[in-house]
């Protein structure tokens, strides 16, 4: 769970107030939108947006939330996640740095945050020196499975 799942969802003011801090207007449409994402859970797709965001909005389409959310990206308020198999663009209202563990399974995308792990790699690229390159920010991306955690099934 990502401090972000802690949080209230903001009201629609908080949206608008969001939007033109990002220099975006405030339209009903990109309100909607940025709603949709706030409360749609894990890592949503352009669809999954449209379909949550279109019953209330019927004049909305497709194109329109995929340009709503390229210019949030491009804005700073989201961060793009292409999914496990890299096919399908998915949305992070969570733009701190933090890694993702893909669920082959579920498809599902966990926010991961690991204090430890960003040292080991900030050190890592510190030994290796690489020439013209300085790393600001670290986004792992790892695949695997959840493990069942039912007390009878045994670990392996």
């Amino acid at each position: 769970m990502s401090p972000a799942d802690l949080m209230p969802a903001p009201d629609r003011d908080q949206l608008q107030q969001r939007l033109a801090a990002a220099g975006l207007r405030a339209t009903q449409q990109r309100i909607a939108i940025l709603e949709a994402l706030v409360v749609l859970p894990g890592h949503p797709t352009a669809e999954q947006v449209f379909r949550s965001v279109r019953p209330a909005n019927p004049t909305v389409s497709l194109g329109t939330v995929y340009k709503a959310l390229d210019s949030f990206v491009a804005a700073g308020l989201l961060k793009r996640v292409a999914d496990a198999d890299g096919t399908r663009r998915r949305y992070d209202t969570d733009c701190s740095n933090h890694h993702h563990l893909f669920c082959q399974q579920t498809q599902e995308i966990i926010d991961y945050c690991d204090p430890q792990l960003d040292r080991l790699l900030q050190e890592f690229f510190a030994a290796r020196g690489f020439d013209n390159f300085q790393p600001q920010s670290f986004s792992l991306h790892i695949s695997g499975s959840k493990l069942d955690t039912r007390k009878d099934v045994k670990p392996r």
